[in-house]
């Protein structure tokens, strides 16, 4: 493995040969960039996954190096330079933060929110005495008496990010695999298949041993092989990172034995274009990619057709199996550099798409003048490069590709309709659902030529809830009306005496016998449980038994192995109360 000294010298030469090949009047219009979050703590343990300090590190020095490309006309830094070189996109503003030139999406996930939130502090740092002129320049932040107020904590500038939990049709697009049933399918299948049987029988000893050694008595010895060498991987990492101890006893071999059946595992996952789900050929492992290069063209096309004012730069923070399904899709994995593109990114990594033209003009150039190239940084180390690489095969020379010519391969496995994701996924997320009842016209498109890219379906769960739920009650509203009318139903008002014969009647929650208005259990508005006392179905009170820690159990709950499919922080409308199963909700809006 080369040094550190002599990989940045390499990367050193590729740039100044990448910044002698640049044209001089080249013109940067839009940047899209798909960013892994930072260092969290591990999906397995005791700990629940939140972004650490040095997560939030990475994450904000990335966001720095973007600051540099993209928002600096003056020469960069010696440290800088020997990263990345100035590429500012025309148009966007330098200092202050224009929310209505970037578009900015996460995933749900707290440490992914965190991290974005890190990057656009590196992007956008806090300014004093300076003010976007699309957000009223300085006349909004100067007050009648001539006192200009700056932002608190010193200017701090507060960008706009949407995040998107699963149950959301826009999370297609960021993260296509999360709520796919065939892509949890194929990933549970491939437990069975010949490679992966060889790998748990290869490596066992050596699982059960390190953890043994490192980290004995943590994790159930069920998990100690390679179906989970994610999982293992993951948390190996964190207290090789933060526990002198086991980074001693660890050792750099094991853990790059550790990462290395991580990647194997993980590219085998995202990456594996043979593997197919319910049709052949559909490349369902690869299903997160198929759709992130669906929205890159969006994006870019939705700048493009604005005039260049839209979408200056967009900005999508999530998890790594996207990374690895492009890689694949865009043949990254079958090159020269291929031992790159087929490992898990290190945090912070971010993979770019730049449009941009070599046309000596101040307008905005012609659809057959714009360009194309793709740029990725694994990491966010002094001795990570934002570099160009060639893409669908092509040579190393070609790093730059036309427009139309972009459009065209991307066009080849992109999915761009939610609801052919629906349909390859099997998919019974209420969107789906909704998009199932509506016309061909409600398929969830993202309508790459329209000028709004927000726009990817003409209708919406929520919507569609709305609208239904208003139809529902006109129609019990007709209903009342017309047996009021025409079936002799009648209103009485109620005796007081007869509604106070009736409370003292019952036995209510405190009663000593259950009565038909009875709940045997109920819950309050703080989340605790009320049994009632002398239930006859409960039998009176018992001790209630604490369920089994996911962290400790012997067996895998989901029916899922590993941490192929990462076990997401769910979302609030459909967390179990108390460990129940949650009631199977409707299907239908």
């Amino acid at each position: 493995m080369a040094s550190r000294p002599l990989r940045a010298l390499a990367a050193l030469l590729l740039l100044v040969s990448e910044a002698l090949t640049q044209s001089t009047n080249e013109t940067v219009w839009s940047s899209f960039a798909y960013v892994f979050y930072g260092e969290r703590t591990p999906l397995q343990g005791e700990l629940s996954p939140s972004l650490t300090p040095l997560g939030a590190q990475q994450l904000y020095s990335q966001g720095a190096l973007f600051r540099a490309r993209y928002l600096s006309n003056s020469s960069l830094s010696d440290e800088d330079n020997t990263i990345t070189t100035n590429a500012p996109i025309d148009g966007i503003e330098r200092l202050a933060l224009d929310n209505s030139q970037l578009t900015i999406y996460s995933t749900a996930d707290d440490y992914v929110v965190g991290g974005a939130l890190a990057f656009m502090q590196g992007l956008y740092p806090p300014v004093a005495r300076t003010f976007a002129y699309n957000n009223g320049g300085e006349n909004a932040s100067t007050l009648a008496n001539g006192t200009m107020i700056d932002y608190p904590l010193n200017g701090y500038q507060y960008p706009n990010i949407q995040s998107i939990p699963s149950t959301d049709l826009n999370s297609v697009w960021l993260e296509g695999h999360t709520a796919c049933a065939e892509y949890r399918s194929s990933s549970t299948a491939f437990r069975t298949s010949s490679v992966a049987e060889q790998m748990y029988n290869a490596t066992l000893a050596f699982y059960q041993m390190t953890f043994a050694d490192v980290f004995p008595n943590t994790l159930p010895n069920s998990m100690l092989n390679f179906d989970y060498a994610y999982d293992l991987y993951d948390y190996a990492q964190y207290a090789y990172n933060h526990d002198d101890s086991v980074h001693e006893a660890l050792n750099v071999d094991r853990m790059a034995i550790l990462r290395n059946l991580a990647d194997v595992q993980q590219f085998d996952l995202n990456g594996n274009l043979t593997a197919s789900g319910l049709r052949e050929g559909d490349m369902i492992r690869a299903i997160s990619g198929r759709t992130l290069a669906a929205k890159v063209v969006a994006q870019l096309s939705a700048h493009i057709h604005s005039g260049g004012t839209a979408n200056k730069m967009t900005l999508m923070f999530g998890s790594f199996e996207p990374f690895l399904s492009f890689f694949a899709l865009s043949d990254l994995s079958s090159t020269a550099s291929s031992g790159l593109f087929r490992l898990i990114p290190d945090p912070g990594s971010a993979m770019v798409f730049e449009l941009f033209s070599t046309v000596d003009d101040t307008t905005y150039p012609q659809e057959n003048e714009l360009w194309v190239r793709f740029l990725y940084r694994n990491g966010t180390g002094s001795d990570a490069p934002l570099m160009e690489y060639p893409l669908f095969g092509r040579g190393n020379s070609e790093t730059r590709m036309r427009w139309s010519d972009f459009q065209e391969e991307m066009s080849a496995f992109a999915i761009q309709e939610v609801s052919t994701w629906c349909d390859l996924c099997s998919s019974i997320t209420l969107f789906c659902d909704s998009l199932s009842y509506g016309s061909g016209s409600s398929s969830g498109s993202l309508g790459g030529t329209s000028g709004n890219a927000n726009s990817n379906a003409s209708l919406s769960a929520p919507v569609a809830g709305v609208i239904g739920a208003v139809t529902t009650l006109a129609v019990l509203g007709l209903a009342s009306t017309t047996a009021f009318v025409f079936g002799g139903l009648r209103l009485r008002r109620k005796d007081p005496l007869d509604a106070a014969k009736r409370r003292s009647s019952l036995g209510g929650f405190k009663g000593a016998e259950k009565m038909a208005s009875d709940h045997d259990v109920s819950i309050a508005k703080s989340g605790a449980r009320h049994e009632r006392v002398g239930s006859w179905e409960l039998s009176g009170p018992s001790p209630v038994t604490a369920p089994i820690p996911a962290t400790v159990a012997e067996s895998n709950p989901s029916g899922l192995f590993g941490a192929s499919i990462r076990h997401h922080q769910r979302d609030d409308d459909v967390d179990s109360v108390v460990g129940a199963t949650p009631v199977d909700p409707v299907e239908r809006v």
